[in-house]
């Protein structure tokens, strides 16, 4: 005769050690595909490289820096034509007369010229301390380029950094899920709990695997984007120095020295437009050689040429108006960049003291969600509480967890935008 109560107490626990596996089968099944191997790899820091190394390679691939050395060579070559004693490029005069067509009496006479063009007075000196101020902001502007593009990979290190713990506390969020739903998954084969209270934690570990996926996919497209504007795969930790208690802007910020360089180079152009009031003079110099007539003795003879053109206000007027433009609008940069370099310490400032009363605040959150949460845990395991309980309990805890991390790394982030608006490269 058959047991038939030992029968059905085989099928419960074939059940209950089948249902996990059937929950874990089909959370894999359902769930997106997975982005490759490759680019969850790259996410990952990397203990060998810094934000500054970071910084190096990015600048490296910019165009700023990729056309510096063209953009000097072009500066020393305006330099050298600025040293040399001729105002441009010397050109040749060739010339012959005879009455060949005419009477045809034996005229003839060949001329050969060479012109020089020269420098006006004081011209030549306003265009040396024209490039003189050109090469003294040349510096200051690439600083700024690559203060520029810091801010750039500092901010996206600091996405990285987000999604990064985003995707880590949703794989945990994923892994507490599945352990929840196989206790779950006893207690209804048990007749402890509910069927519906089973559904609902499979539902939960369903929705926790598309959570994972998705911060999975999110930080991918991140790296994709760190990895187009540095070159490397490997992202760093946001691990910057805090400055002093009470910064102060330098004088020495890249922006404005960039914005005095600019005044004074427009300056030295407003210069040189009020001293060339006139085109380039020349000197010319040159032989003829004339016979008369047909028999008569070849005579040579030299001749010395000056051309000074003069100077009009309908070529002086536009350049001297345009110039002083130039520096209008460079003084009002400036002015501009003082207010604006004044303006973003202090709403660093601001983020950054924010950033660190949240982060309190956050962690002691976390702390006490924890506690809430292993008080609701172990009444659930002593059939004390309800499962919505435990859910909800679950559920301020990976809130307060997520919270708290987000909030560490806005801490890291505001500490780099301090650093940013001083002026101060990682």
């Amino acid at each position: 005769m058959l047991d038939l109560s030992s029968f059905r107490l085989s099928r419960l626990a074939c059940a209950s050690l089948l249902l996990p596996a059937a929950l874990t089968l089909a959370s894999a099944q359902t769930a997106p595909p997975r982005p490759p191997p490759s680019l969850a790899g790259a996410a990952a820091p990397t203990g060998g490289t810094s934000l500054r190394e970071a910084l190096d390679a990015a600048w490296a691939l910019s165009p700023a820096a990729r056309s510096a050395d063209s953009r000097r060579a072009q500066l020393q070559a305006r330099e050298r034509a600025a040293s040399s004693w001729i105002n441009g490029s010397p050109s040749a005069l060739l010339a012959q007369r005879s009455d060949r067509f005419n009477n045809n009496g034996g005229l003839r006479e060949y001329e050969a010229e060479l012109d020089l063009p020269i420098w006006s007075p004081g011209v030549r000196g306003a265009a040396q301390r024209e490039l003189a101020a050109l090469r003294v902001g040349f510096d200051p502007q690439l600083q700024v380029a690559r203060l520029k593009l810091a801010a750039e990979v500092r901010e996206a290190a600091a996405s990285v950094a987000v999604a990064r713990t985003e995707r880590d506390l949703a794989e945990r969020k994923h892994s507490e899920a599945l352990t929840l739903a196989q206790d779950v998954a006893r207690r209804v084969n048990a007749g402890d709990s509910a069927r519906v209270d089973g559904l609902q934690a499979q539902s939960l570990a369903q929705q926790a695997a598309s959570g994972r996926e998705q911060a999975q996919q999110a930080l991918a497209r991140l790296q994709n984007q760190w990895l187009a504007l540095t070159g490397l795969a490997g992202v760093p930790l946001l691990d910057e120095t805090q400055p002093s208690a009470n910064p102060v802007l330098s004088p020495e910020h890249p922006a404005l020295q960039a914005a005095q360089t600019r005044v004074q180079a427009a300056q030295a152009s407003l210069e040189l437009s009020e001293t060339d009031k006139r085109d380039p003079m020349s000197i010319g110099v040159g032989i003829t050689r004339e016979r008369s007539a047909f028999g008569a003795a070849s005579e040579n003879s030299v001749r010395l040429a000056i051309k000074i053109p003069f100077g009009t206000d309908n070529r002086n007027a536009p350049r001297i108006a345009a110039a002083r433009a130039e520096l209008d609008a460079a003084q009002a940069e400036l002015d501009a960049t003082q207010r604006q370099v004044q303006t973003e310490l202090a709403s660093a400032l601001a983020e950054f003291d924010a950033a660190r009363r949240t982060q309190a605040s956050m962690a002691e959150r976390a702390r006490l969600s924890t506690e809430v949460q292993a008080l609701v845990a172990k009444a659930y395991r002593l059939g004390e509480s309800d499962l919505p309980t435990r859910l909800r309990a679950d559920s301020e805890k990976f809130e307060a967890d997520l919270s708290l991390a987000r909030a560490r790394v806005g801490l890291q982030r505001a500490i780099s935008q301090l650093n940013q608006a001083l002026g101060l490269l990682p």
